[in-house]
């Protein structure tokens, strides 16, 4: 190597990085910035911030190091280059190099970026228990110019093994309970929950919207208060999907629920209401009670899909064997014209959008049929429980089908 000269003492020159680390980072991982791009490292001026890009020193080789997370913990501009030298971390006695890849870069223009890199240890072992990410020119370089150091933000480095037990910010309804926080994989509560038929985040919201209390005390006096506060904190971070859920009363009147399963809507005869758009008096005679037989057969409560119908459109979705498969009431025959002659299916027929709940319930109990809900009309372009669509009155709903196809 070539002697490193004297440098003059005034600094006219610094390297910097641009972006941040992860918070945590995994060892065996490619070092990458917080938006899982590569890690930039730019030569700029010390008094303007300017970017060198013509010069000596904008080609220059530059050599990666790790460094004591606690360096420059007060985030100052300056530091000496005696000060940086100190703060490196070498690897723990018989181990590898802490970095591994590409540790020496080079310069173009003045950018170069950082791609691929990875920590062979982690730093726990370390008093500040975190490392940061130091860049300076190499010392092979023989320059004179003072060039201040680039420095990271701190970060942990945990072991590769860990991150299959990393939690997930938002989780997914479809992840382990575990990686809820304060739930860990294969502790008490995990234990605890799967027992009880909750495996995924999902499971947790249902349970959670169907009986919180229930679900606490499952939990016990081991899951403290914060502890419980923070768990759901987490949860109700998940991002919901769009499906439709729906529970049958027996008769003819359907609720119609979220993913995991907060009350949306109900169907009465041919009529979709908003939960919103009802009044106290009606959610109390009508979705209170039906809520509560639905909460204790979960079972019974299945997806559902709303499809629009446009009356000289044929359906489109999948029906059951039988006659009538070959013809849906109230919709054209496949292929034809619609028919023009009312026919009478013992439908209940589209009620005026002026109707209230209670002569949507006065009219459908003189109607006795068994699939009052299926009918034509539903503007599919708007959200189903749209306030402007429904508030203070009914509307007709789309056609309303489970998963696999089959009317209800």
């Amino acid at each position: 190597r070539l002697p490193l000269q004297l440098k003059t003492s005034s600094k006219r020159y610094k390297l910097q990085f641009q972006g941040n680390l992860p918070q945590t980072l995994f060892t065996g991982n490619r070092v990458e910035a917080e938006n899982k791009q590569p890690l930039r490292i730019v030569l700029t001026d010390a008094v303007n911030n300017q970017l060198i890009t013509s010069g000596p020193l904008s080609s220059m080789k530059v050599e990666l190091l790790v460094l004591d997370g606690d360096f420059n913990a007060d985030e100052r501009l300056e530091h000496t280059e005696k000060e940086f030298s100190e703060s490196i971390v070498f690897e723990r006695e018989g181990k590898r190099p802490l970095l591994s890849g590409e540790v020496v870069i080079v310069l173009e223009k003045g950018v170069a970026s950082v791609r691929d890199i990875s920590f062979t240890d982690n730093s726990s072992w370390i008093r500040s228990r975190k490392f940061r990410l130091g860049a300076r020119m190499s010392r092979a370089s023989s320059i004179e110019e003072r060039v201040q150091e680039a420095v990271s933000n701190p970060f942990l480095v945990k072991d590769h093994r860990g991150e299959v037990y990393k939690k997930h910010h938002p989780p997914a309804l479809a992840d382990d309970v575990w990686r809820l926080e304060k739930i860990g994989k294969d502790g008490v509560f995990h234990k605890k929950l799967a027992d009880f038929g909750i495996h995924t985040v999902q499971d947790f919201l249902r349970n959670l919207v169907m009986d919180q209390y229930g679900l606490r005390g499952l939990l016990g006096s081991g899951m403290s208060n914060k502890m419980w506060e923070s768990t759901v904190e987490h949860a109700r971070e998940c991002v919901l999907d769009d499906k439709l859920y729906s529970y049958c009363s027996g008769h003819g009147i359907i609720l119609l629920f979220n993913c995991i399963h907060e009350n949306i809507g109900v169907v009465v005869g041919s009529n979709c209401f908003s939960v919103n758009a009802l009044t106290a008096t009606q959610k109390v005679a009508l979705v209170v009670k039906l809520q509560q037989d639905a909460y204790k057969f979960p079972s019974r409560i299945v997806e559902f899909k709303v499809q629009s119908q446009s009356a000289d459109q044929s359906p489109t979705a999948p029906v059951p064997p039988g006659p009538a498969s070959t013809q849906m009431p109230g919709l054209p025959p496949q292929g034809g014209e619609a028919n023009p002659q009312p026919q009478d299916h013992g439908l209940l027929p589209l009620h005026d959008a002026a109707l209230g709940l209670e002569d949507v319930l006065h009219q459908h109990h003189r109607h006795h049929h068994s699939e009052p809900w299926i009918t034509n009309g539903f503007d599919a372009t708007r959200d189903p429980f749209d306030m402007l669509q429904f508030s203070g009155s009914s509307q007709p709903c789309g056609l309303l089908l489970s998963s696999t196809g089959a009317r209800l």
